[in-house]
């Protein structure tokens, strides 16, 4: 099992989720479903000594809007 720290950087509140898990690496340009019921483009990775922290991109609707905001704002 692979765990990653979210860090967002267009919608943060109080509701993203701060932790995510997957079965399967996660890389720049996959998109994930943190929990929230929003889809994110991972644009950057960060691997930090308290483990790998994800950048994520705009929220999305579904995974193909997550992928075109992500180039809208300029973080693919």
């Amino acid at each position: 099992m692979f765990k990653y720290r979210l860090h967002y950087l267009s919608d943060m509140d109080d509701a993203c989720e701060r932790h995510y898990e997957s079965e399967f690496p996660v890389k720049i340009g996959d998109v994930i479903e943190p929990g929230d019921g929003f889809y994110y483009c991972v644009v950057k990775e960060h691997k930090q000594k308290t483990g790998v922290r994800l950048d994520l991109s705009k929220s999305a609707q579904d995974a193909e809007e997550a992928v075109l905001l992500a180039q809208q704002y300029g973080h693919l």
